[in-house]
């Protein structure tokens, strides 16, 4: 979902857990961390005593004096932060506060998020349409096959929205439903496999290392690159005849909160459009490189079909998306589009897939700015090909991509410096997906990283991770499943109607905002979700209650750089 998606009447209202921003105690990543990883925390209020580290023998390893006091806006709390790192041996650890035990054990090793890593990217494998979830792989979330997807309405041409006789018809199976509906994005879908194969481009050993138990039908494949195939397969479902590429698989209306098998609604294909267009070919192109080594024909094939989405954009460059009157779907389309930063994408991976100077002429054209990374502009994802691939790609490119990518990652590592929770994040960062755009900038500090192997952007990276499980307000992680605390409520169609306890675990939440879209703000929507409603600061409001779809919600294009950024930490740590 995103942030024009409208609300959805469900069932009966889950039970709802808010976490008190009052809590007293220290907040700190609560899965703990690699032993040369800068490890901070934060602890809200202000004492004059210092903290004590101590091991479980009950040694004391290391002695802090109490820090001066900050004040952090986006909570409006007062914090102590105390930097930890000079613990660097493996173990678990315990902290103490004028001779109290405080907070929850600290763990120091390696793999510390392995687990996290393969849940991550095992969820896309949930998210998946058109096949049944087996108990072998799926456990106790094991479900039924929904959306075939075998006979899909191409919008329009039906008596339902306005065309003649029975309607034109295309089969659009496979796929990963988007977030907690049903729909399948080409938008959306195009971030996400990029921030996924970009994961194993930047660290295929990595990666070619982990299994996480999903089924195989290309045995030859990593596991990560079978999963993005189930994807990808949906994707060149969505490409016309003539090269482009329709924007989304929906109903016409969010259906309730029911498992796939019930949700049995006419599926549409809604318009061709450049941006759905130009995502699909940036992605197409840039699997072609990813997957030639491991299946040359299928390589060929969907190279082939990005190149044909690009020449389709360029004789349609003003053709953007509109949603139609009786569509209420998401529409993954923001004010102000203008498909500059989407051409500079697939220019950048066509080139680099095919050397063809036509390519990276649109792209001289085509200059990158100091914006991104999300769905709505992928301009960052330009820089990041164009800055690492740089034997590919003419070398005043190179320096514009570079400067791109260090000045954002020095923006946010300045931020980090200077905020009492060391978090590096904008106040734009606040909005609808806020842990996403955490997780992204977390990201962007890697590629910088990668760049310049500098330290200090891999730091920068930890507090972002350190953010999402555990070091906020809140005191939880945002990760279901994982840490002392976690979300228990998402809101997430499968897990609210599959009558099962235990969310599938691996998801991340959209975190907290001052959106508040699902509290009936405006008078307009049908549901609503009151029970933060007063929180009147970003980083606090929050709850954990499926109605809540403005920060409880989980989604694709969010889960991607969680798994890419604790698989970048793992790797670069653990070498």
């Amino acid at each position: 979902m995103n942030f024009s998606k409208s609300a959805f009447l469900a069932g009966a209202a889950s039970v709802a857990v808010s976490f008190s921003s009052a809590f007293a105690g220290p907040l700190v990543n609560q899965l703990g961390f690699a032993p040369d990883a800068e490890k901070i925390v934060v602890y809200p209020g202000s004492d004059a005593n210092g903290l004590e580290v101590r091991d479980l023998n009950g040694k004391t390893v290391l002695k802090l004096k109490a820090p001066m006091v900050y004040d952090w806006e986006f909570s409006g709390e007062e914090v102590q932060t105390f930097d930890i790192s000079a613990v660097k041996k493996p173990g678990t650890y315990r902290l103490f506060r004028g001779k109290e035990y405080v907070g929850t054990p600290i763990v120091v090793g390696k793999n510390v998020y392995n687990d996290l890593v393969k849940a991550s990217l095992k969820w896309f494998y949930y998210q998946r349409a058109s096949m049944s979830l087996e108990p072998q792989y799926a456990g106790k979330w094991a479900r039924a096959a929904g959306h075939k997807d075998n006979r899909v309405i191409v919008y329009g041409t039906d008596k339902v929205t306005g065309g003649k006789g029975n309607g034109q018809v295309i089969k659009s199976d496979r796929g990963w439903y988007d977030a907690g509906d049903y729909g399948k994005y080409i938008v959306n879908s195009g971030i996400t496999v990029f921030t996924l194969l970009q994961a194993y481009e930047n660290f295929p050993k990595y990666l070619d290392s982990l299994t996480w138990n999903i089924p195989r039908e290309f045995a030859k494949y990593p596991e990560i690159l079978e999963e993005v195939r189930y994807n990808l397969d949906w994707m060149l479902t969505m490409q016309d005849k003539d090269g482009g590429v329709y924007h989304k698989v929906t109903t016409l209306k969010f259906g309730g909160s029911v498992l796939p098998e019930n949700d049995r609604d006419a599926r549409y294909a809604i318009l061709k459009n450049v941006t759905a267009t130009l995502d699909f070919a940036a992605v197409m192109a840039q699997a072609s490189v990813v997957y030639k080594n491991v299946d040359k024909a299928y390589s060929d094939k969907i190279l082939k079909a990005a190149e044909e989405a690009y020449a389709w954009a360029k004789m349609h460059p003003q053709q953007f998306y509109k949603q139609p009157a009786d569509v209420q779907t998401g529409n993954y389309m923001h004010d102000g589009e203008d498909g500059k930063d989407e051409f500079r994408w697939a220019a950048a991976e066509l080139f680099r897939a095919t050397k063809k100077p036509y390519y990276q002429d649109d792209l001289k054209n085509n200059l990158f700015t100091p914006d991104g990374a999300w769905w709505g502009n992928v301009n960052m994802l330009a820089a990041f090909r164009v800055a690492l691939d740089s034997a590919d790609f003419d070398k005043d490119l190179v320096a514009a991509a570079k400067k791109t990518v260090l000045n954002e990652a020095n923006n946010l590592r300045a931020v980090g410096d200077t905020s009492a929770y060391r978090l590096p994040a904008f106040p734009w960062s606040w909005n609808w997906g806020s842990n996403s755009a955490m997780a992204n900038n977390g990201m962007v500090l890697v590629h910088a990283y990668l760049l310049t192997k500098d330290k200090s952007y891999l730091d920068g990276a930890q507090q972002c991770l350190d953010y999402l499980l555990g070091k906020n307000p809140q005191d939880m992680t945002y990760v279901t499943g994982f840490g002392y605390r976690s979300p228990r409520n998402p809101h997430h169609r499968p897990s609210e109607s599959d009558m099962v306890d235990d969310p599938v675990p691996g998801m991340l939440v959209g975190g907290p905002h001052l959106g508040k879209q699902d509290i009936n703000l405006d008078g307009k929507e049908n549901w609503k979700c009151p029970n933060y409603a007063a929180a009147d600061k970003p980083a606090l409001a929050y709850i954990d209650n499926r109605c809540s779809y403005a920060t409880n919600e989980v989604a694709i294009n969010w889960n991607a750089p969680l798994a890419y950024l604790a698989a970048a930490l793992e790797a670069i740590y653990n070498k």
